[in-house]
């Protein structure tokens, strides 16, 4: 039995620097013709223009600002202060992605605190500046899934253009909030082994997860999970912000509508207590999945793997039985390929993966007896348990050992 399972993604990403401005539509008029030609142009002018109007409605929908979920988006906040200590207001805060070039900016207040929020993960470049003092710039500034980072200046005395560049990385220490949780990123995710290429596996890498068996059936995505003791039913797993899990009453996690191939993931994180309030949704802990996308230069990559029956070993009880190893061939091969589509504006990515497999396998199956077969099926109504049958109540038949 060979059985295939495919996945096609792709993703625009626009900057939230392009704004988008609306007119209101001029008034129309129409001047009929006796003419018969004038006339013929007068009916189709209606259609070729809502046609172009269309277009052009679809263009302006793709040069919308991109709307990131709050829900994995990070924030970058802090201080400015002169050489003295004292605060510094109205200084000119920026920080830019060094991936796709977005930029977002901010302004510091009358306190000198300053926020830049809804930041897509990323590495960023934050500089501020203001008049009579030199720029301050720092690099390799990480923002993960639903990472709060703290980016404090102390201002130099000095020309406006002059740029101090701080290359030493602070010690990451989460102080903007109490949320607890483990980040995996993209290294984790390509280095370590997943069984099934299913990235659900690298939960159990967060401290006080355990991996529960889920005995949904195809083509349920059953990974149910508790986390530091609490109940599983009550977690949640979400892609880009949208929730991927149908949960049944007391059943934890039985199913996943959807998840990325591994190749597809950019990061995720296990977030486990003292989650804010926009996880209401969800009780015990949120698995926080960001999915890649396109930058400013190209990358990509073609996988393969396979496994074979002759690589497989036999399992202990059927060497015990003098059984065969049972054949096998799996294939699980994709590409993905991503870049920009108008650089540090517009970005795409895609993703294939694809699934062959061969193999033996075993399943128990009813089928209809000679009476059902002639058209009698009275044997359904038979009383083999207490429940509605027919239109009547049927007997409980005896137990299995009378348990």
């Amino acid at each position: 039995m060979k059985r295939f399972n495919a996945g096609n993604r792709a993703h625009l990403l626009s900057p939230p620097s392009t704004s988008l401005e609306t007119y209101p539509n001029s008034e129309r008029r129409m001047k009929m013709n006796s003419n018969p030609r004038h006339h013929l142009q007068s009916t189709f002018q209606g259609p070729i223009q809502s046609l172009l109007g269309a277009v052009l409605a679809i263009c302006a929908l793709l040069c919308l600002p991109a709307a990131h979920a709050q829900l994995y988006t990070g924030s970058i906040a802090g201080t400015v202060k002169d050489p003295s200590g004292a605060i510094l207001s109205g200084a000119q805060i920026k920080a830019t992605d060094a991936e796709k070039g977005f930029e977002f900016s901010a302004t510091s207040d009358s306190s000198g605190r300053y926020v830049i929020r809804e930041l897509p993960p990323s590495n960023y470049v934050v500089s501020a500046s203001a008049s009579g003092f030199k720029t301050q710039r720092q690099d390799n500034v990480r923002i993960d899934v639903n990472q709060n980072a703290s980016v404090d200046f102390s201002m130099a005395v000095g020309a406006f253009a002059e740029i101090v560049d701080v290359h030493a990385g602070a010690v990451e220490l989460q102080t903007e909030d109490a949320e607890t949780g483990q980040v995996v990123n993209r290294r984790f995710i390509n280095d370590l082994p997943l069984l099934d290429r299913d990235v659900r596996s690298l939960t159990a890498l967060a401290p006080g997860v355990t991996e529960m068996n889920d005995a949904c059936a195809e083509p349920c995505i059953g990974t149910n999970f508790v986390s530091n003791g609490s109940r599983g039913a009550t977690s949640d797993i979400l892609l880009d912000g949208a929730s991927t899990t149908n949960s049944e009453p007391n059943g934890g996690i039985t199913s996943v509508t959807y998840l990325p191939s591994p190749e597809a993931v950019d990061e995720f994180k296990v977030q486990q207590t003292n989650f804010s309030a926009e996880y209401g949704f969800s009780g015990a802990s949120v698995v926080n999945v960001v999915s890649r996308s396109g930058t400013n230069s190209f990358h990509g990559s073609v996988y393969e793997f396979f496994r074979d029956a002759s690589l497989d070993a036999n399992n202990w009880f059927a060497n015990r039985n003098g059984d065969p190893i049972p054949p096998l061939r799996r294939h699980n091969y994709g590409g993905t390929i991503g870049g920009p589509i108008v650089k540090n504006k517009t970005f795409f990515f895609f993703d294939y993966d694809g699934l062959s497999r061969t193999g033996l396998s075993t399943a128990n199956a009813g089928v209809p007896t000679d009476a059902m077969r002639a058209g009698d099926f009275g044997e359904l109504c038979a009383a083999r348990r207490r429940t509605m049958r027919c239109g009547r109540w049927s007997d409980l038949g005896p137990l299995l050992r009378n348990v």
